[in-house]
C-alpha cells in the first residue's frame, strides 16, 4: 500500500476539521476529488481507504480515524498550523472555572454558551468551533446533546498553551499544506454554487442531469475514464481522438438547451437535422457565434480546431486529402495538448452553462 497516498488522504479528513469544524468529514465522492487534484489515481485512492477511515453515517461523510485524532492528544506546534490557541484554552478555562465552583461531576456547559461567550472575547467563531471540534474528537472533551464536559468526570486540566510550552519546536505537516487549499475549496463548492468538481471532465457528468442526458452520463465517465489512461507523454493518437469525443460530446449536448433558449449558439438549420447528421467541425464554429452568448472564444476554437485536424488522421481519405505525401507522425507534445484542449472546451461549456443555466432535465 502506498503510505504516500495513505497519508495524504488522512491530512486531507484532518484538514476537513479545520475548514468546516460543524460539518468536519468529506464524503467519498469529495475525498475522490480532493485525491484526483493532488494527482491520485481512483483505484489507488480507493485502496487506501480502506485502511484509514471511520464513518459518520449520520451526514455519510468519512472522518479521521484513531492513528489521526490519537496524536491530538499531545499538542506540540505544527507547521502549517491551523489551531488558534487562545481558543483552545478558552475551552478548556471555562470547563476548568466551572470544575472549581461546581465539582467535577457538575462540569457541564452547552457548546453554544462556550461560543456565544468566546466571540464575546473577541475570539472568532469559526475558531471556537475548531477547538471545540478538535478536542471532542481527541477524546479531550466529550459531546452529548451540544453539552460539553470532561471526560470520566475529571476535574480541572492544564491548558493547552500549556503543553506547548512544555514541547519546544514544531512538526512539519507537508501532507497538510499540501492537502489544505485542495479541500477548502472543495468544501466551498458545496454551498457556493459552484460545480461540485473542479475538474471539468467530472464537472460536466453531473450536467448532463440537468440537461436531460442522464442515461449518457456513463458513456461520458468511459470516455473519460479510457482518456486519463492514455500516456501524456507519449505519442498516442488515441489521446487526441477520445479529446476530440469529449469535445464534440459536450457540445453536442448543450445544443438542444441553445436552441430552446433562443441563444446565439446552434441557431443554423443543420441543427434541425437528427443529431448524428451534426459533425464536429460545424459545432466549434457555431460554438463560436452568438455574441454575448458564444461559448466559445477565438483562442479556444482555433485550438480545438486543430485537435480536429489532428483526429482526422484516423480517416485514410481525409490523410490522402490532407497530407499526400503521407501524413507526419505523430508527437508526445500532440497528446498533451489534446487533453489540454478537451478540458479548455469543456471548462468554456461549463462556464456558459453558469451563465445561462437549463431547468432540470430541461433537454
Amino acid at each position: 500500500m502506498n503510505q504516500e497516498i495513505i497519508s495524504f488522504l488522512k491530512a486531507a479528513l484532518e484538514c476537513s476539521v479545520f475548514v468546516a469544524p460543524l460539518e468536519s468529514g468529506l464524503t467519498y465522492e469529495e475525498l475522490i476529488e480532493v485525491g484526483k487534484r493532488a494527482g491520485y489515481q481512483q483505484g489507488e485512492i480507493d485502496d487506501a481507504l480502506r485502511f484509514m477511515t471511520t464513518q459518520d453515517f449520520s451526514q455519510n461523510r468519512l472522518l479521521p480515524d484513531e492513528s489521526v485524532t490519537g496524536s491530538w492528544m499531545f499538542l506540540h506546534r505544527e507547521d502549517p498550523d491551523y489551531r488558534n490557541f487562545d481558543a483552545f484554552d478558552f475551552v478548556v478555562a471555562e470547563l476548568n472555572a466551572l470544575a472549581r465552583s461546581e465539582g467535577a461531576a457538575n462540569t457541564l456547559l452547552q457548546r453554544s454558551v462556550i461560543v456565544e461567550r468566546a466571540v464575546a472575547k473577541g475570539i472568532p467563531r469559526h475558531d471556537i468551533e475548531v477547538a471545540i471540534t478538535y478536542q471532542v474528537m481527541a477524546d479531550m472533551l466529550t459531546e452529548k446533546d451540544g453539552v460539553l464536559r470532561f471526560p470520566h468526570n475529571s476535574g480541572a486540566r492544564a491548558l493547552p498553551s500549556n503543553q506547548l510550552r512544555a514541547r519546544p519546536g514544531q512538526i512539519p505537516k507537508p501532507q497538510r499544506k499540501r492537502a489544505f487549499p485542495i479541500v477548502k475549496d472543495v468544501i466551498e463548492r458545496r454551498t457556493d454554487g459552484r460545480p461540485r468538481h473542479a475538474e471539468p471532465f467530472d464537472a460536466f457528468a453531473e450536467e448532463l442531469d440537468r440537461l436531460g442526458y442522464a442515461p449518457f452520463r456513463l458513456w461520458w465517465i468511459r470516455i473519460v475514464a479510457e482518456l486519463r489512461q492514455t500516456d501524456a507523454n507519449a505519442a498516442s493518437l488515441s489521446a487526441s481522438v477520445l479529446s476530440a469525443a469529449l469535445v464534440e460530446g459536450a457540445l453536442t449536448f448543450v445544443v438542444k438547451h441553445a436552441r430552446k433558449s433562443k441563444l446565439g449558439v446552434f441557431q443554423s438549420k443543420d441543427f434541425d437535422r437528427e443529431p448524428r447528421t451534426w459533425k464536429i467541425d460545424d459545432l466549434v464554429t457555431s460554438a463560436a457565434t452568438g455574441g454575448s452568448s458564444a461559448i466559445l472564444n477565438l483562442q479556444t476554437k482555433n485550438r480545438a480546431e486543430g485537435l480536429i485536424r489532428a483526429r482526422q488522421r484516423i480517416h485514410a481519405g481525409r490523410m490522402l486529402s490532407d497530407f499526400p505525401a503521407g501524413p507526419p507522425d505523430i508527437r508526445p507534445e500532440e497528446a498533451r495538448d489534446a487533453k489540454a484542449t478537451a478540458e479548455q472546451v469543456v471548462r468554456a461549456v461549463l462556464d456558459w452553462l453558469q451563465r445561462f443555466p437549463p431547468v432540470s432535465g430541461g433537454a
